[in-house]
C-alpha cells in the first residue's frame, strides 16, 4: 500500500480534522462575541401614518443616494441633467424629512 493510500484511508476523519483546524484558526482571528439584543418598544404615538411617512422618507433618501452615485459616475453623459436630478431628489428628501419630523413631534405633543 502506498503512503498516499494510507493517508487518505478515512476521508471523513480528514474532513473533521480540517473543520476542527479551520474553526480553531477562525476562533483565534475572529472570536465569538455574545451580546444581548433588547427589543425596544415603540412610542405609543408612533402609528401607521408615522410608519408610512418614515418609509417614504427612507425611500426618498435612497433615491437621492442613487442619483448622487449616477451623477458621480465618470460614464455619465449629461452632467447637468444628472446634477439637476440630484438637486431635485435632495429637495424632495429634505422636504419629506421635515414633514415627517413635524408630524412626529406633533403626535408626541398631542399624546402627552
Amino acid at each position: 500500500m502506498t503512503p498516499l493510500a494510507d493517508w487518505c484511508k478515512d476521508i471523513d476523519q480528514l474532513a473533521a480534522l480540517y473543520d476542527d483546524e479551520l474553526n480553531c484558526v477562525l476562533d483565534q482571528l475572529l472570536p465569538v462575541l455574545q451580546f444581548v439584543l433588547r427589543q425596544r418598544s415603540t412610542d405609543p404615538w408612533f402609528d401607521k401614518n408615522c410608519r408610512a411617512a418614515k418609509r417614504s422618507t427612507r425611500r426618498l433618501e435612497r433615491a437621492f443616494a442613487a442619483a448622487s452615485r449616477r451623477a458621480a459616475d465618470p460614464a455619465c453623459s449629461d452632467v447637468t441633467a444628472a446634477a439637476t436630478k440630484v438637486a431635485s431628489a435632495k429637495e424632495a428628501w429634505y422636504s419629506e424629512r421635515r414633514s415627517y419630523h413635524r408630524m412626529r413631534h406633533r403626535k408626541a405633543r398631542e399624546f402627552w
